[in-house]
C-alpha cells in the first residue's frame, strides 16, 4: 500500500516511516520543511522521489498529498505547551482545520486507512487510579488538552458515523533516533545533567518504536474499522524510574525530593513567570501536574487486538541514553555503561 505521513521530519513520523517501509509500504511525505526532510531521507531516496512541500492546514498540498494513496497516518501537529489559553486555542483552531483538510479530506477519496495521533493528555482522569480508551475526555482541561479537544470531538463525530479511522493515544514519547528532541526526551537529557524528581505519583512513556509498530498494525488491519487505543509502556513510581535510569546510565544518578504540592506550586509560579522570564515548559502547571498526579493508563486493548507489544522500560531507557550520549545531548560520562565498558555501576 502506499501511505502517506505527515510529521515524517519529527521523532513519531519519522520512526512510523521506516516502520512502513520495512513492513513493505510505500511512503509519501507532507513536510513543510524540504531541505530537513532531504537531510533525513537521504539514505532512503524512494521517500524522496514523491515529496509534498506544504502545511497541514493548506488545501492545495492536502490534495496534492493525498493523491493516489491507499491511507494515511497523520502525526504533525503544532504543540501547544505552557503557553497562554488564547495561544491554545489558537492552536486548537489550527488543529482542527487540518484535521477538517486532511482527514475529512482522505475520507472524501474513499482511503479506508487512517490513523490519527493524539494524546493520553486529553483524558479526565480526576479521581481514577486506571484509565483507558473508555476514559472521557476533559472539559476545558489545561491548555495542551485544550489544543486538541477541539479536533478529537470531531474525530470522535466521524468514527460514530462509521469512519474507517482509529485514534491513538501516547503518553511521554522517548527512544533513539530522535531528529531533534521533542519533550520526554528533553526531560530525560534534564533528569541525565542534573537530577530525578522523587516525588507523588509516577509516569508512563511508550518506545518510539513501539508506537510505530502499533501505526502499522492499524495500517494493515483488515477489515479497516474505526477504534481508539492507548499506547503506553508500564507505569513506573517516581522512585522505580530512577532506579531504571540509574540501570541504564551505569551509574547513581543524584535524586531531588520534592513532595508534589510543592512542585505544582512552582509550576503556577513558572506559568506567570513566563511572560517576563523564559523559562521551561516544564516549569508548569500542566508539566508539574502531570508529573505529581499520573494515572496509570491501561494499553491491553491495543496489546490485544492488534497483537502489539510494548517492551520492558528498561531496554527502551537503555537505547535512549546510549543515543542521547553517542549523539552529544549528554556527557559522556553520564552514560558510563556505554562510553567506558567496565566503568559503570549497578
Amino acid at each position: 500500500m502506499r501511505i502517506l505521513v505527515t510529521g515524517g521530519t519529527g521523532f513519531i513520523g519519522s520512526h512510523t516511516v521506516r516502520a512502513l517501509l520495512g513492513a513493505g509500504h510505500d511512503v509519501k511525505l507532507l513536510v513543510r520543511n524540504e531541505e530537513k526532510a532531504r537531510k533525513l531521507w537521504a539514505d532512503a531516496p524512494e521517500v524522496l522521489e514523491d515529496l509534498v512541500v506544504g502545511k497541514i492546514t493548506s488545501g492545495p498540498a492536502t490534495v496534492d498529498a493525498l493523491r493516489e494513496c491507499d491511507g494515511l497516518v497523520h502525526t504533525a501537529a503544532p504543540v501547544a505547551l505552557a503557553v497562554s489559553r488564547a495561544e491554545a486555542r489558537q492552536v486548537a483552531r489550527d488543529n482542527l482545520r487540518s484535521v477538517r483538510l486532511l482527514i475529512d479530506r482522505a475520507l472524501e477519496d474513499g482511503l479506508q486507512r487512517i490513523v490519527h495521533l493524539s494524546t493520553t493528555a486529553l483524558f479526565d482522569t480526576t479521581g481514577l487510579e486506571v484509565a483507558d480508551e473508555t476514559t472521557p475526555i476533559v472539559k476545558g482541561g489545561d491548555t495542551y488538552a485544550l489544543s486538541k479537544t477541539a479536533p478529537e470531538k470531531h474525530l470522535r463525530e466521524l468514527q460514530a458515523q462509521g469512519a474507517p479511522l482509529s485514534i491513538v493515544y501516547p503518553p511521554g514519547v522517548i527512544g533513539p533516533d530522535d531528529p531533534g528532541l521533542s519533550e520526554a526526551m528533553r526531560g530525560i537529557q534534564q533528569m541525565m545533567q542534573a537530577s530525578v524528581m522523587i516525588t507523588s505519583s509516577g509516569f508512563q512513556t511508550v518506545d518510539v518504536r513501539d508506537l510505530a509498530a502499533l501505526h502499522v498494525a492499524l495500517i494493515e488491519r483488515t477489515p479497516p474499522q474505526p477504534g481508539r487505543y492507548i499506547a503506553t509502556g508500564r507505569f513506573l513510581p517516581w522512585e522505580e524510574y530512577a532506579e531504571l535510569l540509574d540501570r541504564a546510565a551505569g551509574i547513581r544518578l543524584p535524586r531531588a525530593r520534592i513532595p508534589g504540592r510543592a512542585v505544582r506550586f512552582f509550576g503556577r509560579l513558572g506559568d506567570r513567570l513566563r511572560p517576563f522570564v523564559d523559562l521551561d515548559p516544564a516549569l508548569s502547571r500542566e508539566a508539574t501536574r502531570l508529573a505529581t498526579q499520573w494515572v496509570a493508563f491501561d494499553a491491553s486493548r491495543a496489546e490485544r487486538e492488534l497483537g502489539v507489544k510494548f517492551r520492558d522500560p528498561i531496554e527502551t531507557l537503555m537505547d535512549t541514553v546510549r543515543w542521547l550520549a553517542a549523539e552529544g545531548h549528554i556527557d559522556k560520562e553520564r552514560a558510563l555503561r556505554f562510553t567506558h565498558p567496565g566503568r559503570g555501576r549497578q
